[in-house]
């Protein structure tokens, strides 16, 4: 894994997968869009599929209280904070191939 600055991070790739955060805390599994001019779209892996955040709410609230299952939100959404302050923690090849290998042992047990 690497630490990237706000600067250095808007310059890599679309594909590039990350966690977000400030000195020392980050969060998220997420996947880099499109850089406009100082913000980038993005994708998050930890997030679930609604129309607004009413409907996020109601169903994150459904999940807990009755076991319901909603599929993973697929849509790209906008950063545009404009910190400089935000550090981004980078996953790199060998860190991928390692998540990849999770993936495909816990995908053999289906």
């Amino acid at each position: 894994m690497k630490v990237y600055n706000r600067q250095d991070f808007l310059k890599l790739p679309s594909g590039t997968f990350f966690a977000k955060g400030h000195k020392w805390i980050v969060d998220g599994f997420c996947i880099k869009g499109d850089t406009w001019t100082n913000d980038f779209l993005y994708k998050t892996l930890v997030d679930i599929d609604s129309h607004d955040s009413n409907q996020w709410a109601d169903r994150l609230e459904e999940m807990l209280d009755k076991g319901t299952s909603y599929p993973i939100n697929e849509s790209e959404a906008r950063d545009g904070m404009f910190d400089d302050e935000d550090v981004f923690l980078v996953f790199e090849d060998d860190d991928l191939k390692y998540i990849r290998k999770l993936i495909n042992e816990k995908l053999g047990d289906l």
